[in-house]
């Protein structure tokens, strides 16, 4: 009933969970993160203990795969699970049981590991995998796996729900709010939609805008632009949107956040 992504960057530190889903809340469920520990996707007839004890398990130093032997070994109804880890390492591990609803199966990859069932066909978790593989940050690639896996059929009885988590390596900041003081660096959930990838990609494109730090562009550039813009939000300055929006922190006067800018852009 889902296809999830378990993914980690040892470039930005970071380790992630994507999930879609015909299920109300998947992301309620699905994902369960741990900064510096790991990551971890229980799914089909989803085993929530696997969540818990798999990340103690991996906070104790087990390897991925090491995790899944002691998760499904002692588990009676494993033969109806699937899950899939990444450990602190980035080593990717997953195991899908044998009486999951067709079609189910996973792909392991370097730092990553795409599994799903109750699919279209194997031909999801390929677009996913090739997804995973490309260049971007962590959420972005993530976004693109699901989408991708979507766009080749996703879940066969539908779509639902939706969840991208991504935990990442603690950090200090001046911020007022910034998620990543305690390790969290997306934390976004679509739990009831007719088109859930499409509502994530929205409130991603808000998240980065309020929270990440990101490329700046120059104001002058989009003039035409953001005057129109303006006029259908309905503000005589961009500074008051900005405001309004709470995104005062990736705007100077004469720069404005990239992500900023492109949410400006796209009222219809």
């Amino acid at each position: 009933m889902t296809f999830s992504i378990v993914i980690y960057d040892p470039e930005e530190k970071a380790w992630g969970v994507g999930v879609a889903s015909k299920f109300l809340a998947v992301g309620a469920f699905v994902p369960w993160l741990r900064p510096n520990v790991g990551a971890i996707a229980t799914q089909a007839l989803a085993n929530l203990t696997y969540g818990v004890d798999g990340l103690s398990l991996l906070e104790k130093g087990y390897s991925a795969s090491d995790t899944i032997r002691v998760l499904t070994e002692s588990d009676p109804l494993r033969e109806k699970r699937q899950v899939g880890i990444v450990d602190t390492k980035g080593s990717a591990a997953a195991f899908t049981g044998k009486e999951c609803y067709s079609y189910a199966g996973h792909i392991v990859g370097n730092n990553f590991t795409v599994q799903g069932n109750i699919l279209a066909g194997e031909e999801v978790l390929e677009a996913m995998a090739k997804e995973a593989e490309s260049k971007g940050k962590i959420y972005e690639k993530i976004l693109r796996a699901l989408k991708a896996g979507e766009s080749k059929g996703g879940d066969r009885r539908g779509k639902q729900s939706a969840a991208i988590i991504v935990v990442k390596t603690v950090d200090k900041s001046e911020k007022e709010i910034d998620p990543l003081i305690v390790g969290k660096y997306v934390d976004l959930r679509v739990d009831d939609s007719q088109d859930p990838l499409k509502d994530l990609e929205r409130l991603l494109d808000l998240w980065v805008a309020t929270f990440i730090e990101e490329e700046m562009v120059n104001v002058k550039d989009y003039e035409n632009q953001i005057r129109q813009a303006l006029n259908k939000w309905g503000y005589n300055d961009l500074r008051t949107w900005v405001e309004m929006n709470n995104l005062e922190g990736k705007y100077t006067g004469d720069k404005i956040g990239k992500t900023v800018l492109k949410i400006l852009l796209s009222k219809e």
